[in-house]
């Protein structure tokens, strides 16, 4: 008797893993298309007046954030990593690789805080905290790596004819000569502050203000659902 009641507790331990195993890869694939197909579609990319055309305000990061909200970290670490191998495809040829880094380093940065404090503190004042500390993490990683790291690289990589690090640095701030004439190098500091402080920000603030849209009526469909 007490053989057939641990056996019955064994297999409904089972089932609950294969469900939540389940469930995991419904929502990873279900959210994660979603953030593919807003990665995709050209129309729902734009640069903005003041920025170069690289810098594109994209909304793929709102399923992302929905999908960490909902289910947890877990969730949205899995969504950001299949989105990063669906675009390495496209982005080796064009950027070596360099745009997926520089990806998985910023949604990574603003999603990651949001979810896990929101996990904590699952109240409107949770979710509103949460936001402005990913917002806040982001806007400040986005800015330093940016300049520091992901632009020496694309200097690197695109101008590997460089003879110095200058050189490659003065190719890549070109880019931002048309918006600011006395931005000549890529190393400038006011780039930070001029350009990727400013993007970043109306970006952001952006994908937070849909998903704050989103977010209840999706809740509440996943909880009648669960029932």
């Amino acid at each position: 008797m007490k053989e057939d009641f641990l056996f019955s507790l064994e297999v409904e331990r089972e089932l609950m893993k294969s469900k939540r195993i389940i469930n995991l890869i419904v929502h990873v694939a279900i959210f994660g298309a979603l953030a593919i197909i807003l990665y995709c579609v050209p129309y729902l990319q734009f640069s903005l007046p003041f920025c170069p055309s690289f810098l594109k305000i994209h909304f793929d990061e709102i399923p992302i954030l929905l999908a960490g909200y909902a289910f947890g970290p877990l969730e949205a670490i899995l969504i950001i990593i299949l989105k990063a191998l669906f675009k390495l495809i496209q982005d080796i040829p064009e950027t070596g690789g360099i745009g997926v880094l520089a990806d998985i380093i910023y949604s990574s940065c603003f999603i990651l805080p949001a979810v896990f404090i929101y996990k904590k503190h699952r109240t409107l004042k949770g979710a509103i905290v949460s936001i402005l500390i990913g917002i806040a993490s982001q806007l400040l990683v986005s800015c330093v790596v940016g300049l520091y790291l992901i632009y020496p690289l694309y200097g690197l990589y695109f101008y590997p004819q460089a003879k110095n690090y200058m050189e490659a640095m003065d190719v890549v701030g070109s880019l931002f000569t048309p918006f600011d004439k006395t931005i000549t190098n890529a190393t400038d500091p006011r780039i930070m502050y001029k350009f990727l402080l400013p993007f970043n920000l109306i970006k952001d603030g952006i994908v937070a203000a849909v998903a704050f849209v989103c977010y209840k009526p999706l809740r509440i469909l996943i909880e009648r659902n669960n029932k």
